[in-house]
Protein backbone atom coordinates (compact mmCIF):
# COMPACT_ATOMS: atom_id res chain seq x y z
CA UNK A 1 0.00 0.00 0.00
CA UNK A 2 1.01 3.82 -0.81
CA UNK A 3 1.48 6.10 1.73
CA UNK A 4 0.48 9.87 1.72
CA UNK A 5 3.10 11.78 3.95
CA UNK A 6 2.59 14.83 6.37
CA UNK A 7 4.97 16.42 8.97
CA UNK A 8 4.64 18.63 11.87
CA UNK A 9 6.70 20.54 14.06
CA UNK A 10 4.58 19.50 17.13
CA UNK A 11 7.18 18.89 20.52
CA UNK A 12 7.13 15.28 21.02
CA UNK A 13 8.86 13.48 23.81
CA UNK A 14 8.95 10.27 25.55
CA UNK A 15 9.53 10.77 29.15
CA UNK A 16 7.68 11.68 31.90
CA UNK A 17 6.93 15.22 33.91
CA UNK A 18 6.13 18.26 31.10
CA UNK A 19 6.72 15.92 28.13
CA UNK A 20 4.36 14.58 26.08
CA UNK A 21 4.77 11.27 27.15
CA UNK A 22 3.86 10.21 23.22
CA UNK A 23 4.58 6.50 23.74
CA UNK A 24 2.38 3.25 22.64
CA UNK A 25 2.34 1.27 25.91
CA UNK A 26 3.19 -2.58 24.85
CA UNK A 27 0.37 -5.02 25.93
CA UNK A 28 1.67 -7.80 28.16
CA UNK A 29 -0.16 -10.25 25.75
CA UNK A 30 -0.98 -11.17 22.30
CA UNK A 31 -4.76 -10.74 23.28
CA UNK A 32 -6.67 -9.62 20.81
CA UNK A 33 -10.45 -8.54 22.27
CA UNK A 34 -10.17 -5.30 23.74
CA UNK A 35 -9.86 -6.21 27.41
CA UNK A 36 -8.75 -9.43 28.58
CA UNK A 37 -10.60 -9.16 31.63
CA UNK A 38 -13.96 -9.29 29.80
CA UNK A 39 -14.66 -5.48 31.16
CA UNK A 40 -14.54 -3.01 27.64
CA UNK A 41 -12.65 -0.15 28.70
CA UNK A 42 -12.70 3.48 26.29
CA UNK A 43 -8.56 3.30 26.18
CA UNK A 44 -6.78 2.53 23.07
CA UNK A 45 -5.90 -1.37 22.39
CA UNK A 46 -2.26 -2.03 22.00
CA UNK A 47 -1.09 -5.07 20.91
CA UNK A 48 3.01 -6.21 20.09
CA UNK A 49 4.63 -8.78 19.19
CA UNK A 50 1.37 -10.62 17.19
CA UNK A 51 1.38 -14.41 15.89
CA UNK A 52 2.56 -15.02 12.63
CA UNK A 53 -0.33 -14.54 9.93
CA UNK A 54 -2.93 -17.09 9.63
CA UNK A 55 -3.54 -17.16 6.23
CA UNK A 56 -6.86 -15.79 5.90
CA UNK A 57 -7.90 -14.41 2.94
CA UNK A 58 -11.14 -12.15 2.63
CA UNK A 59 -13.25 -11.13 -0.26
CA UNK A 60 -12.93 -7.31 -0.78
CA UNK A 61 -15.91 -5.85 1.08
CA UNK A 62 -17.48 -8.95 2.14
CA UNK A 63 -19.42 -9.32 5.27
CA UNK A 64 -19.21 -12.94 5.76
CA UNK A 65 -16.27 -15.18 4.88
CA UNK A 66 -18.45 -18.62 4.35
CA UNK A 67 -20.12 -18.45 1.44
CA UNK A 68 -19.57 -17.43 -2.40
CA UNK A 69 -18.16 -14.19 -3.69
CA UNK A 70 -17.85 -12.50 -6.85
CA UNK A 71 -15.15 -10.71 -5.92
CA UNK A 72 -11.73 -12.72 -6.14
CA UNK A 73 -10.34 -13.45 -2.63
CA UNK A 74 -8.34 -10.29 -0.79
CA UNK A 75 -4.69 -11.51 0.03
CA UNK A 76 -3.21 -9.38 2.74
CA UNK A 77 -0.11 -7.19 1.94
CA UNK A 78 3.03 -8.68 3.14
CA UNK A 79 3.79 -8.56 7.07
CA UNK A 80 -0.03 -7.94 7.94
CA UNK A 81 -2.83 -10.76 9.80
CA UNK A 82 -6.27 -10.25 10.61
CA UNK A 83 -7.19 -10.12 14.40
CA UNK A 84 -10.92 -10.85 15.72
CA UNK A 85 -12.27 -8.50 17.64
CA UNK A 86 -15.30 -8.25 19.88
CA UNK A 87 -18.59 -6.06 18.08
CA UNK A 88 -18.31 -4.00 21.55
CA UNK A 89 -14.57 -2.41 20.28
CA UNK A 90 -15.94 -1.43 17.58
CA UNK A 91 -17.44 2.30 20.66
CA UNK A 92 -14.35 1.89 22.26
CA UNK A 93 -11.06 4.21 22.26
CA UNK A 94 -9.54 7.45 21.88
CA UNK A 95 -11.19 7.96 18.71
CA UNK A 96 -14.76 7.21 18.92
CA UNK A 97 -17.13 9.89 17.12
CA UNK A 98 -19.85 10.85 20.10
CA UNK A 99 -22.33 13.61 18.84
CA UNK A 100 -25.85 14.22 18.24
CA UNK A 101 -26.23 11.49 15.67
CA UNK A 102 -23.71 9.29 17.39
CA UNK A 103 -23.89 8.63 21.33
CA UNK A 104 -21.90 6.93 23.41
CA UNK A 105 -22.37 3.28 24.59
CA UNK A 106 -20.20 2.75 27.00
CA UNK A 107 -21.24 2.24 30.19
CA UNK A 108 -19.52 4.30 33.53
CA UNK A 109 -17.97 0.80 34.56
CA UNK A 110 -16.27 0.42 30.70
CA UNK A 111 -14.75 4.01 30.95
CA UNK A 112 -11.64 3.62 33.02
CA UNK A 113 -12.15 6.81 34.74
CA UNK A 114 -10.25 8.39 37.62
CA UNK A 115 -11.29 11.19 39.88
CA UNK A 116 -9.33 14.39 39.01
CA UNK A 117 -8.36 15.37 42.22
CA UNK A 118 -6.98 12.09 43.57
CA UNK A 119 -4.45 11.39 40.48
CA UNK A 120 -0.92 11.15 41.79
CA UNK A 121 0.74 12.85 39.09
CA UNK A 122 -1.93 16.47 39.25
CA UNK A 123 -0.08 19.34 39.52
CA UNK A 124 -0.86 22.09 41.66
CA UNK A 125 -1.15 24.51 38.68
CA UNK A 126 -4.76 24.57 38.37
CA UNK A 127 -8.15 24.19 39.83
CA UNK A 128 -11.02 21.64 40.15
CA UNK A 129 -14.59 23.58 40.16
CA UNK A 130 -16.37 20.29 41.71
CA UNK A 131 -13.71 18.37 43.12
CA UNK A 132 -15.50 15.60 44.65
CA UNK A 133 -16.87 14.15 41.56
CA UNK A 134 -14.92 15.16 38.84
CA UNK A 135 -13.14 11.96 36.31
CA UNK A 136 -12.15 11.74 33.77
CA UNK A 137 -10.84 8.22 31.45
CA UNK A 138 -7.37 7.13 32.86
CA UNK A 139 -5.06 7.99 30.22
CA UNK A 140 -6.76 11.28 28.84
CA UNK A 141 -6.00 12.28 32.29
CA UNK A 142 -2.74 11.87 32.56
CA UNK A 143 -1.78 13.64 29.13
CA UNK A 144 -4.40 16.51 30.58
CA UNK A 145 -1.85 16.84 33.84
CA UNK A 146 1.29 16.35 31.42
CA UNK A 147 -0.18 19.60 29.10
CA UNK A 148 -1.59 21.85 32.39
CA UNK A 149 2.36 21.13 33.59
CA UNK A 150 3.90 22.73 30.91
CA UNK A 151 1.54 25.09 30.60
CA UNK A 152 2.40 26.45 34.13
CA UNK A 153 6.16 26.19 33.17
CA UNK A 154 6.20 28.66 30.05
CA UNK A 155 3.24 30.78 31.22
CA UNK A 156 3.45 30.76 35.22
CA UNK A 157 -0.63 31.35 34.52
CA UNK A 158 -2.24 28.99 37.29
CA UNK A 159 -6.09 30.60 36.60
CA UNK A 160 -7.18 27.65 34.50
CA UNK A 161 -10.26 25.51 35.85
CA UNK A 162 -11.05 22.07 35.71
CA UNK A 163 -14.47 22.51 35.42
CA UNK A 164 -16.11 19.16 33.86
CA UNK A 165 -15.26 15.94 32.87
CA UNK A 166 -17.07 12.71 33.00
CA UNK A 167 -20.93 13.65 32.70
CA UNK A 168 -23.90 11.38 31.84
CA UNK A 169 -25.43 11.84 28.56
CA UNK A 170 -28.72 14.31 29.10
CA UNK A 171 -27.14 15.42 32.68
CA UNK A 172 -27.15 19.35 33.26
CA UNK A 173 -23.80 21.37 31.41
CA UNK A 174 -23.24 17.91 29.50
CA UNK A 175 -22.17 17.99 26.16
CA UNK A 176 -22.27 15.21 23.39
CA UNK A 177 -18.51 14.42 24.12
CA UNK A 178 -19.56 14.56 28.23
CA UNK A 179 -19.99 11.00 28.39
CA UNK A 180 -17.16 9.48 26.74
CA UNK A 181 -14.68 10.70 29.98
CA UNK A 182 -12.25 12.36 27.06
CA UNK A 183 -13.71 15.68 27.21
CA UNK A 184 -12.37 18.39 29.39
CA UNK A 185 -14.40 21.99 30.03
CA UNK A 186 -12.23 24.77 30.76
CA UNK A 187 -12.97 27.57 32.57
CA UNK A 188 -10.88 30.64 33.91
CA UNK A 189 -11.07 31.73 37.25
CA UNK A 190 -11.35 35.59 37.68
CA UNK A 191 -9.89 37.53 40.38
CA UNK A 192 -13.59 38.30 41.82
CA UNK A 193 -14.44 34.95 41.84
CA UNK A 194 -16.19 34.49 38.92
CA UNK A 195 -15.76 32.36 35.50
CA UNK A 196 -15.23 32.35 31.80
CA UNK A 197 -14.36 30.63 29.41
CA UNK A 198 -11.03 30.20 28.21
CA UNK A 199 -10.26 32.06 24.86
CA UNK A 200 -7.40 32.23 22.26
CA UNK A 201 -5.76 35.04 23.85
CA UNK A 202 -2.50 35.62 25.98
CA UNK A 203 -1.47 33.85 28.13
CA UNK A 204 -4.37 31.09 27.16
CA UNK A 205 -3.26 30.83 23.70
CA UNK A 206 -0.29 28.92 24.94
CA UNK A 207 -2.93 26.16 25.12
CA UNK A 208 -3.94 26.64 21.74
CA UNK A 209 -1.12 26.29 20.19
CA UNK A 210 0.93 23.37 22.41
CA UNK A 211 -2.51 20.99 23.17
CA UNK A 212 -2.07 19.02 20.54
CA UNK A 213 1.62 17.67 21.46
CA UNK A 214 -0.55 16.32 24.46
CA UNK A 215 -3.12 14.23 22.24
CA UNK A 216 -6.00 17.33 22.68
CA UNK A 217 -8.19 18.80 20.38
CA UNK A 218 -10.44 22.00 20.74
CA UNK A 219 -13.74 19.47 20.03
CA UNK A 220 -15.81 22.39 18.94
CA UNK A 221 -13.87 25.45 17.04
CA UNK A 222 -16.37 28.23 16.39
CA UNK A 223 -15.62 28.16 12.33
CA UNK A 224 -17.01 24.28 12.21
CA UNK A 225 -20.33 24.42 14.03
CA UNK A 226 -22.55 23.57 11.01
CA UNK A 227 -20.40 20.28 10.82
CA UNK A 228 -19.71 19.44 14.98
CA UNK A 229 -23.51 20.56 15.20
CA UNK A 230 -21.86 22.77 18.13
CA UNK A 231 -22.08 26.42 18.85
CA UNK A 232 -18.86 26.21 20.03
CA UNK A 233 -19.24 28.99 22.47
CA UNK A 234 -17.38 27.50 25.14
CA UNK A 235 -14.19 25.74 25.94
CA UNK A 236 -14.13 21.54 25.35
CA UNK A 237 -11.07 19.90 24.76
CA UNK A 238 -10.88 15.99 23.38
CA UNK A 239 -8.10 13.61 24.01
CA UNK A 240 -7.73 11.34 20.78
CA UNK A 241 -4.00 10.88 21.13
CA UNK A 242 -1.09 12.93 19.58
CA UNK A 243 -0.49 11.63 16.13
CA UNK A 244 -4.53 12.34 15.21
CA UNK A 245 -4.47 16.20 16.79
CA UNK A 246 -1.10 17.00 15.44
CA UNK A 247 -2.78 16.11 12.20
CA UNK A 248 -5.92 17.79 12.69
CA UNK A 249 -4.23 20.85 14.10
CA UNK A 250 -2.29 21.01 10.90
CA UNK A 251 -4.69 21.05 8.68
CA UNK A 252 -7.44 22.79 10.09
CA UNK A 253 -10.26 19.73 10.65
CA UNK A 254 -12.74 18.63 13.38
CA UNK A 255 -12.95 15.30 14.36
CA UNK A 256 -15.88 14.55 12.05
CA UNK A 257 -13.92 15.49 8.84
CA UNK A 258 -11.01 13.56 9.99
CA UNK A 259 -12.70 10.67 10.68
CA UNK A 260 -14.65 11.01 6.91
CA UNK A 261 -10.91 11.68 5.39
CA UNK A 262 -9.57 8.80 7.15
CA UNK A 263 -12.97 6.51 5.50
CA UNK A 264 -12.52 8.11 2.04
CA UNK A 265 -9.04 8.54 1.42
CA UNK A 266 -7.18 5.98 3.85
CA UNK A 267 -9.30 2.75 4.01
CA UNK A 268 -6.92 -0.08 4.26
CA UNK A 269 -8.59 -2.17 1.43
CA UNK A 270 -9.41 0.43 -1.12
CA UNK A 271 -7.17 3.55 -0.06
CA UNK A 272 -3.49 4.47 1.03
CA UNK A 273 -2.03 4.39 4.34
CA UNK A 274 -1.79 8.15 5.89
CA UNK A 275 2.67 8.07 6.68
CA UNK A 276 2.36 11.09 9.24
CA UNK A 277 5.53 12.22 11.49
CA UNK A 278 5.71 14.25 14.35
CA UNK A 279 9.35 15.35 15.27
CA UNK A 280 9.96 12.20 17.24
CA UNK A 281 7.93 9.53 16.24
CA UNK A 282 6.34 8.27 12.48
CA UNK A 283 3.15 6.52 12.17
CA UNK A 284 0.95 4.60 9.63
CA UNK A 285 -2.94 5.10 10.32
CA UNK A 286 -5.52 3.51 7.84
CA UNK A 287 -9.60 3.06 8.44
CA UNK A 288 -10.74 -0.27 8.38
CA UNK A 289 -14.63 -0.45 7.78
CA UNK A 290 -16.25 -3.60 10.16
CA UNK A 291 -15.81 -6.74 8.41
CA UNK A 292 -17.77 -9.65 10.25
CA UNK A 293 -15.91 -12.73 10.33
CA UNK A 294 -18.50 -15.54 12.11
CA UNK A 295 -19.44 -13.87 15.24
CA UNK A 296 -16.33 -11.36 15.27
CA UNK A 297 -14.88 -8.52 13.73
CA UNK A 298 -11.68 -8.57 11.57
CA UNK A 299 -9.31 -5.95 11.62
CA UNK A 300 -5.65 -6.47 9.66
CA UNK A 301 -2.68 -5.17 11.83
CA UNK A 302 1.09 -5.40 11.36
CA UNK A 303 2.96 -8.57 12.39
CA UNK A 304 5.88 -7.11 14.25
CA UNK A 305 4.89 -3.51 15.15
CA UNK A 306 3.36 -1.56 17.91
CA UNK A 307 0.12 -0.91 17.02
CA UNK A 308 -3.47 1.13 18.51
CA UNK A 309 -6.86 -0.15 17.70
CA UNK A 310 -9.89 2.38 18.47
CA UNK A 311 -13.68 2.01 17.53
CA UNK A 312 -15.11 5.16 15.11
CA UNK A 313 -18.54 4.37 17.16
CA UNK A 314 -19.88 4.33 13.77
CA UNK A 315 -18.88 1.59 11.14
CA UNK A 316 -15.28 0.80 11.51
CA UNK A 317 -11.80 0.72 13.22
CA UNK A 318 -8.56 3.06 12.88
CA UNK A 319 -5.68 1.75 13.35
CA UNK A 320 -2.45 3.16 14.23
CA UNK A 321 1.14 1.63 13.72
CA UNK A 322 4.22 3.37 14.86
CA UNK A 323 7.06 2.82 12.38
CA UNK A 324 9.65 4.83 13.06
Amino acid sequence: MDGASGSSDVAEQTGSGTGTGETMQTAATTQTTADPTGTLQNIPMILTDAPEPSGTSIAAGSTDTNGDHSAPPYVLPAGYQEIPMQRSALNAGTLVLVNKDHASHLSKDELDLEQVYYATDKPETYEISYPGHTSLNRTALTQFNRLMKAYYGATSNSEIMFNYGYLEAGKEKSNPESPTALDVQLHVKRNDGGYEYVTNTTPYSWLFEHMSSYGYILRYPTDKAEITGERGGYTAIRYVGVPHAAYMREKNLCLEEYLEMMKTEHNFYTGTVLEYSTTELTYHIYYVPAKEQGDELIVPVPTSASYEVSGNNVDGFIVTVIVG
